[in-house]
């Protein structure tokens, strides 16, 4: 589900592998925890829409590729994707505090995505509730970004005060795509 089924063979090939090795990476991580699972079929973990959802191209794809995976010195990687960048990927130690040397920031062909790009606006009720200790939102400085454009540190002024916030922390609150945000 996180790619057209239509879309080229190659990239369909791509994506399996890269779902299969996200797949076997998790179950390794799951089995360690004692989980009842090893992934969700959302976008927690990754998309699966059901068996009904495959197709005889899609089948091709995973058959291609039957048991390829993506290591990097003999081990599994985290093949984390995503639909949509916005045009640029971050580097893993702005997403997980750690940098995998596999996961940098590199440029993204991802313009005709109907995420690529977003508005939201918010009135100030929703701001109210999103930020009830300083009685909503009237004016947002950003402290700090990444290398990739996204934010990293927020100050958020309200009606009854301030807020240091991380990207992340406002993302939730505001129930946002991304922090690759302007405000």
């Amino acid at each position: 589900g996180e790619m057209p089924k239509d879309w080229p063979l190659p990239a369909l090939k791509a994506q399996a592998v890269a779902a299969r090795t996200y797949a076997l990476k998790q179950r390794i991580k799951q089995q360690k925890k004692n989980s009842w699972f090893d992934i969700k079929s959302s976008e927690a973990s990754q998309i699966y829409l059901g068996i009904e959802a495959e197709t005889d191209k899609t089948s091709k794809a995973v058959k291609l590729t039957k048991s390829l995976v993506m290591k990097h010195n003999g081990e599994l990687i985290d093949a984390v994707f995503h639909s949509s960048s916005g045009g640029i990927t971050e580097d893993s130690i702005y997403v997980w505090k750690k940098q995998l040397p596999y996961l940098l920031s590199v440029q993204d062909f991802d313009q005709v995505s109907p995420k690529y790009q977003w508005d939201v606006r918010f009135d100030q009720d929703k701001l109210r509730l999103a930020f009830p200790n300083i009685s909503g939102v009237t004016n947002i400085k950003i402290l700090k970004i990444s290398p990739a454009g996204r934010v990293l540190l927020a100050e958020i002024i309200g009606p009854r005060g301030k807020l240091t916030l991380t990207g992340r922390d406002i993302r939730k609150r505001l129930g946002l795509k991304s922090t690759l945000i302007r405000f």
